[in-house]
């Protein structure tokens, strides 16, 4: 690296990265409510991964179809931010996890982490809201 690239890469190296992908998704919380007691432990088990389910445990129903839906709406919203490069992946490839401050926190494994790097993407960004019967979910990737 030349000295004028290395002052380039020391000025840029606290500016935010540019936004390289979007995704948003939304679902009625109350059609998966009804799939997932129609289909039950199956769906749940293809859907979310053991600590998804356990975030979601507790609580009345209604308030975990919330949680649940959010998931899934953040899910498919992270797999839009890969464009094409996200193509087969699986529903527990992406997990949504939480910080302790309550913030939702995209983790990658398998085919959709293959995505991420081939997109040459550096991170996600996540937000999640719930009103009126719907979960939406927006995801952008850096």
């Amino acid at each position: 690296m030349s000295a004028a690239e290395a002052l380039i890469a020391e000025a840029l190296r606290d500016v935010p990265a540019a936004v390289r992908g979007i995704g948003i998704d939304v679902v009625d919380v109350q059609r998966l409510r009804a799939m997932l007691e129609r289909r039950g432990q199956p769906l749940y088990d293809r859907l979310f991964t053991p600590a998804e389910q356990a975030l979601c445990e507790g609580g009345s129903p209604r308030h975990r179809a919330y949680r649940l839906a959010g998931r899934i709406a953040a899910k498919e919203a992270v797999r839009k931010t890969l464009g094409g490069h996200g193509l087969g992946c699986g529903w527990r490839d992406i997990e949504i996890g939480r910080a302790v401050s309550g913030q939702p926190v995209p983790r990658v494994s398998g085919r959709a982490e293959e995505a991420f790097r081939r997109a040459s993407f550096t991170g996600l960004h996540l937000s999640i809201t719930h009103e009126a019967g719907l979960a939406v979910a927006i995801a952008l990737a850096v």
